[in-house]
């Protein structure tokens, strides 16, 4: 979400805000997650929060690659909506269902398999360019090599949402995060607080709390009650 209103990570927002109603089928199909209607109403809510922020941000005539937005978005979306929510919750299944494992040891696997194919796609580099292509330092100032190491904090961190809470947690961090960073941005840099954004973060506010809310697990709570007895009764028949 962007303070003014404008395009690129203020749409890269909507896309994200857009993994969480996929993730949440995903968590529902693959996990067997329950959720309530309150929380499919949270999570529709969040969609609708970042999008109201996002209004009028696209100019008319506006395309993507030479497609139409009209036509080139809903393929792109579907790409960038499906392909990481699958990754997330493949992370969080794998991370869950070893669950006594040590963490540590769960990603040096994760990420062990993502280095070495890294490593391999620099080897074959090196050998069609020749040795000097080998120094992947080239290039990188202190400001990239801080961003690198920021990045892998940020992965280990997300290893630690997936384990130990869920991924929809780790949504809704990251775009109360964004929140924040547009609010930062107003106060250090003179960046215009907009309406839509007013109105946007206060429906994002109202989706997480009604998300978390006790309210929102009793029904399933109580339905699991039931489930239960109804498996006694039929056990002691």
């Amino acid at each position: 979400m962007e303070t003014n209103g404008g395009g690129g990570r203020g749409e890269w927002q909507v896309v994200t805000a857009g993994w969480v109603l996929v993730i949440a089928v995903l968590l529902k199909i693959i996990m067997r997650r329950r959720f309530s209607i309150i929380q499919w109403e949270a999570l529709a809510l969040l969609l609708i929060g970042i999008s109201i922020n996002q209004l009028q941000s696209l100019p008319e005539g506006t395309t993507a690659m030479g497609l139409p937005v009209a036509t080139g978005a809903y393929a792109y979306t579907l790409i960038f909506v499906t392909v990481p929510s699958l990754a997330s919750v493949f992370n969080e299944y794998a991370l869950k269902s070893q669950y006594d494992t040590s963490i540590y040891l769960q990603n040096l696997f994760l990420y062990g398999y993502g280095a070495i194919f890294n490593f391999l796609g620099i080897l074959v580099t090196a050998i069609v360019k020749g040795p000097n292509s080998f120094d992947i330092l080239q290039g990188h100032s202190k400001a990239t090599m801080l961003l690198i190491f920021n990045n892998a904090a940020q992965g280990i961190l997300s290893s630690f949402f997936f384990k130990y809470a869920d991924t929809i947690l780790k949504k809704y961090s990251s775009t109360v995060a964004t929140i924040f960073t547009g609010i930062a941005s107003a106060a250090l840099f003179g960046h215009t607080l907009t309406i839509n954004f007013l109105l946007g973060i206060s429906v994002v506010f109202i989706s997480m709390h009604q998300f978390f809310s006790p309210l929102s697990k009793v029904k399933d709570e109580q339905q699991n009650g039931v489930l239960e007895l109804k498996t006694v009764q039929d056990n002691h028949r």
